[in-house]
């Protein structure tokens, strides 16, 4: 909204602060406009103090404007009246008065029509600037005209009007736009433009100035030739417009408005030989320098806007291209050197192609994918196979809309390492006919190993929970045959034992010996306790880890009749219940892959603590065997023990390592992380 705070020079000021210094600077405007004066009629040429007051007014929130408008109308009455005794004081503020109110219009105007900045670097708002400093100031000429024309008629009033709307409006037109280019902008060079050449600038203000004294400083003649035209300054301020901006323009038009009505008043120049005709060298002065003044500002604005665009494209090519050289993902546009009727057959616009298409642009992703196939012109006779492929998709492409995206395409590589390309087409039809086609090949061959190897996963966890119920099922089956073939048998002879003795204390006679009774007991209580050992280790739960895997080395030399050595760095081994009751399960899996395959006669078991890990290790010296045809597949060799283990110590962090080569053994070693240190429990704790 117009009207919010403002600040000058990047300095806040206090509106009695603005108001104090704006008195001189209006007083010196108004007085040089009254040196400017032609008497008769007393109307000036130029009247800067018309733009100094508006520029004021813009620079500042409307707060401000009493105390402008107050320091403003004292300025111009002083001006008239003590200093330079121009008017009565009647007159004086009859015209300080319209001065003000011309101003405050055109303060409302644009801040209404154009907004809080004017930018003179976009032709809309200068051109509307121009445009509605005309209006205000015509306004005021209505005003104005008649307070100095008095009781001279219509036609005086219309020759007053005019000199006043003409003299305020180039004053308008010329010190707005520079006050306000140097109160916005600062007297520093702006950061994103370049620094002029200081030898440059100064040999442009020379030629101008040059050209001024060659046009203006002689006397004048009828007989005036082309290079003694005053339009001859318009070549001088074309240069300058051509590579300068609002701030260096605005100081070359007021170096002319400033030597012009400077050497008309003194009689010289091509406008002196109408000082003999009232209003002669003011009107036709003002007419020649609204031409020069108001196109050049609106060409200025014009070719900043222009110039501010073109580097917005540089800019945003160069964005661009280092956004496509950078890119991962292989970009290139195909061009044809002839373009491609759409009423060609698809074998035909194929071949079409493969004649006439070449490869116009290309990132480095795309010359790494095309595998050395394009010639040194980048012809396609030469294109390597995936981009045949996606060629050979074009009349598809077209028929679908012109776009396709997705095409697989396989580059074979060495070693079977092929890559996997999905590439996407653009065509682009002009009048009918195929002209070039935008393309994006991204590389997905992680992509769809990840995929393989999800799947595979997905396939191997499938046969993982057939395999876990069938193995649950199978232990199910192996304790009822446990109980029948022991448990049961046991109870029935107890039962038979215990039959026989009633029996006899029935009929009275001798009890049978019970020793045979005490026999059963005891074998059936070491087959209830066997059972329950190899359901749940003693000293797993209640001790540690490492008690767990000495029983299992004791149980596992009885039953295989292997030496089996076991030991331990005697460092604590705090593990979570879970981890130690995994780390016992590989260890037993570890010691039935000894029994089956490794036909080994010594096992060696160590326990010890790396770091935050705990590590179990088992070796034998045994046959050993290829690590490389071990694909923990549950369904080839390795079965679903190892499978089972390596994931389940995946999930908690471990990891399982495999050593191992015909003739020489196997080592395998399991890491598993430990857990903390249980705190020791004071005396009074309950």
């Amino acid at each position: 909204m117009y009207g919010e705070p403002r600040t000058v020079w990047s300095v806040t000021w206090p509106p009695a602060a603005v108001a104090a210094a704006f008195f001189p600077i209006h007083f010196a405007a108004t007085a040089l406009g009254n040196a400017l004066l032609v008497q008769p009629p007393s109307a000036a040429a130029f009247w800067p103090a018309a733009g100094t007051l508006i520029a004021a007014l813009l620079l500042f929130p409307r707060r401000y404007w009493s105390w402008l408008a107050a320091s403003g109308l004292l300025a111009e009455i002083l001006a008239y009246t003590l200093v330079q005794n121009v008017f009565i004081p009647q007159h004086a503020v009859l015209i300080g008065l319209v001065n003000l109110g011309q101003a405050l219009l055109a303060a409302w105007l644009v801040g209404r029509y154009i907004g809080l900045r004017v930018d003179f670097a976009r032709t809309g708002p200068t051109a509307r600037l121009t445009l509605l400093l005309l209006i205000a100031t015509f306004a005021g000429g209505l005003l104005g005209g008649s307070v100095v024309s008095g009781a001279g008629g219509s036609i005086a009033y219309w020759r007053n009007q005019q000199a006043w709307w003409l003299s305020g409006y180039l004053g308008a037109v010329v010190l707005v736009p520079l006050i306000l280019c140097w109160a916005e902008q600062g007297v520093r060079v702006q950061p994103d433009r370049p620094a002029p050449r200081n030898w440059y600038v100064g040999l442009q203000f020379g030629v101008l100035a040059l050209v001024l004294w060659h046009v203006f400083s002689g006397s004048f003649r009828v007989d005036v030739i082309a290079l003694d035209s005053p339009f001859l300054v318009y070549a001088a301020l074309l240069w300058i417009v051509a590579d300068c901006g609002a701030r260096r323009l605005t100081l070359a038009l007021l170096m002319v408005a400033v030597a012009s009505t400077g050497y008309t008043l003194a009689g010289l120049g091509p406008f002196s030989g109408t000082l003999v005709r009232e209003f002669g060298p003011i009107l036709e002065l003002q007419a020649f320098l609204v031409l020069v003044v108001v196109p050049l500002l609106v060409v200025q604005a014009a070719n900043a806007e222009k110039r501010n665009a073109l580097q917005q494209l540089r800019a945003s090519d160069r964005r661009y291209r280092a956004f496509v050289q950078q890119s991962s993902e292989a970009i290139f546009r195909l061009e044809l050197s002839q373009p491609m009727p759409l009423l060609l057959s698809g074998a035909e616009q194929r071949s079409w192609l493969g004649k006439h298409a070449y490869i116009a642009e290309a990132n480095e992703a795309y010359r790494k994918a095309e595998g050395g196939g394009l010639a040194a012109q980048g012809r396609i006779s030469g294109h390597p196979p995936w981009l045949r492929h996606c060629l050979a998709t074009v009349p598809d492409t077209i028929a679908v809309g012109g776009r396709i995206e997705n095409v697989e395409c396989v580059l074979p590589g060495p070693y079977g390492l092929d890559r996997t390309l999905l590439v996407s087409l653009t065509t682009d039809v002009e009048h009918g006919s195929l002209r070039r086609i935008w393309g994006v090949a991204r590389d997905v061959t992680h992509f769809r190993a990840a995929q393989k190897r999800l799947e595979a996963q997905q396939r191997e966890l499938r046969a993982l929970a057939t395999e876990l119920t069938l193995t649950e099922e199978r232990a199910r089956r192996k304790i009822a045959a446990d109980l029948h073939d022991g448990l049961a048998q046991s109870l029935v002879g107890l039962q038979m034992h215990i039959a026989a003795l009633r029996m006899a204390a029935e009929r009275g006679e001798p009890l049978p010996d019970i020793s045979a009774l005490e026999l059963t007991i005891g074998e059936s209580t070491a087959q209830v306790r066997a059972l329950m050992t190899d359901l749940m280790p003693p000293g797993l739960h209640e001790q540690d880890i490492v008690v767990g895997l000495r029983w299992l080395a004791d149980e596992f030399a009885q039953r295989q009749r292997t030496r089996v050595d076991f030991e331990d760095d005697g460092q604590p081994k705090p593990l979570a219940e879970e981890t130690a009751i995994l780390v016992f399960q590989a260890a037993r899996q570890l010691l039935q892959n000894v029994a089956r395959h490794a036909r080994a006669t010594v096992v060696t078991i160590r326990t010890g603590v790396s770091g935050r890990d705990f590590e179990l290790t088992v070796d034998d010296a045994g046959i050993g065997f290829n690590v490389s045809e071990l694909t923990f597949l549950p369904t080839q060799q390795g079965g679903f023990g190892l499978y089972s283990i390596r994931e389940r110590l995946t999930i908690i962090g471990g990891t399982l390592e495999i050593d191992s080569a015909p003739g020489r053994g196997t080592h395998v070693l399991v890491r598993a992380p430990l857990g903390e240190l249980a705190r020791p429990r004071r005396i009074n704790e309950c």
